[in-house]
């Protein structure tokens, strides 16, 4: 079974999607977009450059010495989202 884009609106009323594995673990989260058509748009672009991906990796340092910076991301918990219908359509 393949994972699933959802389509949801963040906490500052931007339109967000993530990815889930079928086991419902979320695989990655998007960047805030500024309307619907724009996160459809974006989940077409993951699927296209998702399968041609190259694994890069930016750090040599063994795992003990790296540090490892999370940008701050006004996302409400997952109980909290109003999932959108997604179709396959931008409206």
């Amino acid at each position: 079974m393949a994972g699933m884009f959802e389509l949801f609106i963040d906490a500052e009323a931007s339109f967000r999607f993530q990815l889930t594995a079928p086991d419902g673990t979320v695989m990655a989260v998007s960047r805030p977009f500024p309307s619907k058509a724009a996160a459809v748009e974006g989940i077409a672009a993951v699927r296209e450059y998702a399968g041609m991906g190259h694994v890069k990796e930016l750090a040599a340092a063994p795992a003990e010495h790296r540090f490892v910076s999370r940008p701050h991301t006004a996302v409400r918990p997952l109980s909290t989202r109003m999932p959108l219908q997604f179709q396959g359509t931008a409206r």
